[in-house]
């Protein structure tokens, strides 16, 4: 059950040290994976602003394994792993799928920067925008066949 954006306004974060979650690569199940980090970290005291930066960021990067990682997601998996610390949460997302491009995760260019004035809007081209402008240290590797994302959100505590 999604959580109401309220805070208890205390600073207090009391997750567990780890959240583990291995899921079928299905943007149901990202959507359902991202409401229940929202309810544990609401449950928390996480801040609610962080909460949905966090969501945004999630839906991003989660639905991009699903959307380009395989070509059938059938039978596949995506595991995140969420490590608590003082000020911040650190994130690692794992699957099995198809490298990124050149081997790094893209740069994330504002995809207005080349926008003229009479070009339609861009419809696509902000979840690694987004994803860069709200995290901290991402960093992607490939080990074992396997994609290997990281990243540290800060909380604004």
């Amino acid at each position: 059950m999604p959580h109401d954006g309220s805070s208890d306004g205390q600073g207090q974060v009391n997750l567990p040290a780890n959240i583990e979650k291995t899921i079928p690569a299905d943007y149901r199940w990202v959507r359902r994976t991202i409401h229940e980090i929202e309810d544990e970290f609401f449950a928390a005291g996480i801040p609610s602003e962080d909460i949905g930066s966090i969501a945004i960021v999630l839906a991003e990067a989660l639905n991009n394994v699903v959307e380009h990682a395989f070509t059938s997601s059938e039978g596949q998996t995506i595991t995140l792993v969420v490590r608590a610390r003082s000020k911040s949460l650190l994130f690692e997302i794992r699957d099995k799928g198809k490298p990124m491009p050149k081997g790094r995760a893209p740069i994330g260019n504002h995809p207005m920067t080349e926008f003229h004035q009479f070009d339609a809007l861009p419809e696509g081209g902000y979840g690694w925008f987004l994803i860069r402008e709200l995290v901290q240290d991402l960093v992607y590797d490939r080990q074992n066949d396997e994609n290997i994302l990281f990243f540290r959100y800060r909380l604004d505590l």
